[in-house]
């Protein structure tokens, strides 16, 4: 008799009274989104947090990118054993006393995640496993008392809806974007669907704005193809802040050395602009 690889799982209901036992000190809940990938937005995420972190908000930073996660390593958090206790999880603290939680964490090394089993059992069932994945990262750990929760989620549209299925409330979303013509339709899009699940929109972030000239500091336009004004205006969100390249930041984050000061204190206003946006338990 062939045996039945589909797994169960449990009622909804049951997993997001757990989610919200473990968030019910946690005063908002943010996500940070983007369309497409390659466009920053997990630099985003880190750096955002470390300037909350600066302004004394107590912060918490998952990273929902199960399987190209990539806070840990540019927090410098890499290879932290796990810290399990009888009642959960507790996560990892980094810089400044950031509370962070990964997928990182369970993997070994260069380790992919493997969804499909030892045959490709359960193919079909691949985002149903993600989302259960998703959603023991967020109920398993012990968040305990914060000011703020972020959410870097994976690219694409359906990455935020999928994450409110799970949310007992979500205070707002943060759009990242390149200024191209792929990545501003990609990210309209991410907002569109967004706007349809009644998420509140905090902003856009619009990242590689620049460039900064390492020898003379001089800043100047690193693309010319597309602007975000114009999407943003046709979306009805604000620009939050534009952040410009920077080789050395880059580097510093590549290296699990964030600069705490990076693209000086663009973002220390994006901090600012998100807390005052953000309510507890917006409508959604």
């Amino acid at each position: 008799m062939q045996r039945d690889a589909t797994p169960a799982f449990e009622n909804l209901a049951v997993v997001r009274a757990r989610i919200a036992e473990r968030l019910s000190e946690c005063e908002r809940t943010l996500a940070v989104m983007s369309g497409k990938g390659g466009v920053g937005k997990s630099f985003v995420a880190v750096h955002l947090a470390l300037a909350l972190a600066r302004r004394g908000v107590r912060v918490g930073l998952l990273d929902a990118d199960l399987n190209s996660p990539s806070v840990a390593k540019m927090l410098g958090l890499r290879g932290q054993p796990l810290r399990a206790t009888a009642s959960g999880l507790r996560p990892i603290l980094g810089p400044l006393g950031i509370a962070v939680q990964s997928m990182d964490f369970f993997l070994q090394g260069t380790q992919p995640l493997d969804w499909d089993g030892p045959a490709g059992e359960g193919s079909g069932l691949r985002s149903a496993l993600e989302e259960s994945a998703l959603a023991d990262l967020l109920g398993a750990t012990e968040w305990g008392v914060l000011d703020a929760l972020l959410i870097d989620l994976a690219p694409g549209p359906d990455r935020l809806t999928a994450l409110l299925h799970l949310l007992p409330a979500l205070s707002g979303a943060i759009a990242v974007t390149i200024p191209t013509e792929v990545s501003l339709l990609a990210v309209e899009r991410s907002v569109r669907r967004a706007y349809e699940a009644g998420v509140a929109m905090l902003g856009v972030v619009e990242n590689l704005a620049s460039s900064v000239c390492s020898q003379c500091g001089a800043e100047g336009p690193l693309f010319r193809e597309a602007s975000t004004d114009a999407i943003a205006a046709q979306l009805d969100l604000a620009v939050l802040a534009r952040i410009p390249f920077d080789a050395g930041a880059a580097a510093a984050a590549d290296a699990g050395r964030p600069l705490a000061d990076a693209a000086d204190g663009v973002f220390d206003k994006l901090a600012e602009e998100a807390m005052q946006r953000a309510t507890r338990g917006a409508a959604r």
